[in-house]
């Protein structure tokens, strides 16, 4: 029988103590420190969460469909030497292309 299956080697070893429930109790804490270092945590909180208040994004403006299917030409339309602003986006048009149901775009 190779080593490793030998029941006497198991047998010999110590086991692992038990903990009882009186020991756990006497390891746990009780309460949180009073005094001093709970007054440094409540401060710290509240410059903590003002912080994340003000460092928090405004909302970014609703996303348009300009990218994927070209802007909308404005109901004035076209005028001569001037470049309209989309009504969705409001970016310059530079090139008719660029205006929705202009061409097939990929």
């Amino acid at each position: 029988m190779p080593q490793s299956m030998d029941r006497s080697l198991i047998a010999s070893t110590a086991r692992a103590r038990r903990v009882t429930r009186e020991e756990v109790v006497k390891l746990k804490v009780a309460s949180e420190p009073k005094g001093v270092q709970s007054l440094f945590r409540g401060v710290g909180n509240f410059f903590k969460s003002i912080g994340l208040m003000l460092s928090a994004k405004p909302s970014a403006k609703a996303a348009t469909s300009c990218k994927t299917s070209g802007h909308v030409m404005p109901a004035s339309g076209w005028q001569a030497g001037k470049f309209p602003h989309c009504v969705d986006c409001g970016k310059r048009i530079d090139d008719p292309t660029k205006l929705r149901n202009s061409v097939w775009k990929k």
